[in-house]
């Protein structure tokens, strides 16, 4: 356990996702399941990181609604410390998806049809500087910041200058990616999948994943972890660079396997892991999630622990 910390700061949301095996068509009900989830890119990599023996510290905005004080008890009953956790008026953030079941990560989706995702992070793009400065004894003891591209660039470039600790930048989508872009000088590491990659770098898409790493080492980022679905992990660093071949696991639900793989970058940052290592861990991480209805299944320790 890292006795300094680990703050994650950003997205906190409830999972809204349903499935169908039917034939995807639009403007029909389709016979299906739908579940709830504790979800959201920063919280989920601050309970994969719990469990995985650190001490961390959530730092988000979360509505004073029912689902607002569900995930908020979710969270700390996995271990994380919620006392910086705000609740404002109003509801909380969703993150709701409806697409096929058993989509492979990275594939096209069977039977038709392409998941669908939209995340309602408003509370937490809303953040300012000033609001961030509440945060400021917090964030400045941390040893490692997590950050998501929930936030906007002022904050991420507000961040920057209020922490003493490593920096941690999560892509979290394509369209926030580019969020990050400010504030990647001096980032310990970037962890993203290629889509993510490519938005941030502005670069073509037909470049490597090593080209895209590359990058974003140009930018004055340590370590960057790029996530490439089926295919698997590959971690770039100045003294070069190592791929983890996906795991072929039956899959039951892809939804925080990429938040999975960065808490296990971040967790290997932290033990001082070489690449071939970190990208080992980061892959057993993708697969023990894909394989769980759960984004944030317990059985992750039992894969990445000794």
């Amino acid at each position: 356990m890292n006795a300094r910390g680990i703050v994650a700061i950003g997205g906190a949301l409830v999972d809204v996702r349903a499935r169908s095996r039917a034939m995807w068509a639009p403007g029909r009900s389709l016979p299906g399941i739908a579940r709830l989830d504790a979800g959201g890119a920063a919280r989920n990599v601050a309970v994969n990181l719990a469990r995985l023996g650190h001490l961390v510290t959530l730092a988000t905005v979360i509505g004073d609604d029912a689902l607002g004080a569900w995930l908020l008890d979710v969270t700390a009953r996995s271990g994380v410390s919620v006392e910086h956790v705000r609740r404002s008026r109003g509801p909380t953030g969703l993150y709701v998806s409806v697409g096929p079941a058993g989509t492979p990560q990275g594939s096209a989706a069977p039977r038709g049809g392409e998941a669908w995702s939209v995340a309602d992070a408003s509370l937490i793009e809303a953040l300012t500087p000033v609001d961030l400065a509440a945060w400021g004894t917090v964030i400045a003891d941390a040893a490692v910041l997590v950050a998501d591209a929930n936030l906007t660039d002022q904050a991420h470039q507000a961040l920057a200058g209020m922490t003493k600790g490593a920096r941690v930048l999560l892509g979290t989508s394509p369209d926030k990616a580019v969020r990050l872009r400010a504030a990647l000088n001096g980032a310990a590491l970037v962890v993203g999948n290629r889509q993510e990659a490519l938005a941030l770098t502005g670069l073509p898409g037909t470049l490597s994943w090593q080209a895209l790493g590359t990058a974003l080492l140009t930018e004055g980022v340590e370590r960057a972890v790029i996530t490439d679905g089926a295919r698997g992990v590959g971690v770039i660093t100045a003294d070069g660079t190592a791929f983890a071949a996906a795991l072929d696991v039956p899959v039951v639900d892809p939804t925080g396997a990429g938040d999975a793989a960065a808490a296990a970058a971040v967790h290997a940052h932290l033990a001082g892991l070489d690449p071939e290592e970190t990208a080992r861990l980061a892959a057993a991480a993708a697969a023990a999630v894909v394989q769980s209805a759960e984004t944030t299944p317990a059985a992750l320790a039992s894969v990445l622990l000794p």
